[in-house]
């Protein structure tokens, strides 16, 4: 695509949807025709003021007058009916960044190391320094060396205290992957981790903890079910003065495809909608849409990039759904279907597996809990979990109350 048509592309998707300017990094100046670069400095301005584009707003905030608002304006009609679609911003924002270091690379970098070269009277170190320092880019070299720490610089740093978001097992910007058996009761026990978070309860031992701000993004669960489920959970609550009032849920029964730059941004308004301290999300299978040459390995990345994205950005702990491969029988692997990515990812990785034996059922049964990878930490996660009985949550750890 040429820049003009990318610029373009771009310029349309932030008109139609603002929260396009907060997920491309692009300033005004990388465009290459500087109206459109104003346009683009206007709309991410009007973002950060949350102010939503309209043909009278951005003429305003450009402060155009007279035969510059009549341009402005015809040029906003294009935009607004450019025929781009706005899931592809992210492959024309490549594009423009690209042109961009072209332009500068051809009129600025090059020209100058030439007429470096060519005066003999110049040292050709200083010719080779300011080619490399142009290559580098604005920052580049310069960044990588303010950046770079001695071995006593870096272990001398200061370290913030760890900030639990549920006491002595999940702390802020940690990652657990929970998978599991069939009706083993992994999404039963997420719910109740998030329910209990949010109102103040420690969800094994029951003590009280400061409440959380708690973020459910379900892309599977039929909407009756999950009804059900939170109100039992609540009225569990309930009975010992709680409530799960600092809980948000939102569905995506159809899934979710982190892979197109709308869904990545939907996900990014809903935490900063919510700032949660904790984030329970999943399963990861319906979290991308891949096609028929896309690898596992591709698609997994794909999902765990966007999720550390927002990750680093919002500084939440993240608990990630995930399912086992089905082949194999009772004995098979508790480790998660797909790239070995999700045994490499996260901090703790952990397995429900239902305990077989007579008169077990669904309201008296138990599940071991398996450790599929070694944790970055030791935390008393436990053996086993079992089912709390009438009027109380649905699983307990009967060893460490």
């Amino acid at each position: 695509m040429n820049p003009e048509a990318a610029e373009m592309a771009v310029l349309h998707a932030a008109f139609t949807n603002s929260v396009v300017t907060d997920a491309l990094h692009l300033t005004g100046g990388q465009f290459y025709e500087p109206i459109r670069g104003d346009m683009w400095d206007a709309l991410s301005k009007m973002r950060a003021q949350n102010i939503a584009p309209d043909v009278p707003t951005v003429l305003k905030q450009l402060g155009a007058k007279g035969d510059q608002a009549k341009r402005v304006a015809d040029l906003l009609l294009d935009i607004a009916t450019d025929p781009s679609i706005p899931a592809n911003a992210v492959h024309h924002a490549e594009t423009i960044t690209d042109r961009a270091e072209r332009r500068r690379l051809l009129s600025d970098v090059i020209p100058k190391a030439e007429a470096l070269l060519n005066d003999t009277n110049q040292p050709l170190d200083d010719a080779v320094a300011h080619l490399e320092k142009g290559l580098a880019g604005t920052g580049g070299l310069d960044h990588e060396a303010d950046a770079l720490m001695t071995y006593e610089e870096f272990i001398g740093q200061p370290l913030p205290p760890l900030e639990w978001v549920i006491p002595d097992l999940l702390a802020r910007g940690e990652r657990l992957v929970v998978t599991g058996t069939e009706g083993a009761g992994k999404s039963t026990w997420l719910r109740q981790i998030a329910v209990c978070a949010s109102a103040g309860v420690h969800p094994l031992t029951l003590r009280t903890m400061p409440p959380r701000n708690v973020l459910v993004i379900d892309c599977e669960n039929p909407n009756r079910i999950m009804i059900n489920r939170f109100a039992e959970l609540g009225e569990v609550m309930r009975r010992s003065h709680r409530k799960p009032q600092n809980l948000n849920i939102r569905r995506f029964p159809q899934g979710i495809d982190l892979g197109r730059v709308e869904d990545r941004m939907r996900m990014r308004r809903l935490c900063q909608i919510t700032q949660p301290d904790l984030l329970v999300v999943g399963p990861a299978y319906k979290m991308y849409l891949g096609g028929s040459n896309q690898r596992e390995e591709d698609l997994a990345r794909i999902v765990a990039s966007a999720l550390d994205g927002l990750r680093e950005e919002f500084g939440f702990a993240l608990i990630l759904e995930h399912h086992m491969p089905k082949a194999g029988g009772a004995n098979r692997d508790l480790a998660p279907i797909g790239s070995s990515l999700w045994m490499r990812w996260p901090e703790f990785g952990l397995g429900l597996k239902l305990v077989e034996g007579d008169g077990l059922n669904f309201n008296n049964r138990q599940a071991e809990i398996i450790a599929w990878r070694g944790g970055r930490d030791d935390r008393p996660w436990p053996q086993y979990l079992s089912s709390g009985g009438a009027g109380e949550l649905p699983w307990i750890d009967k060893v460490g109350r």
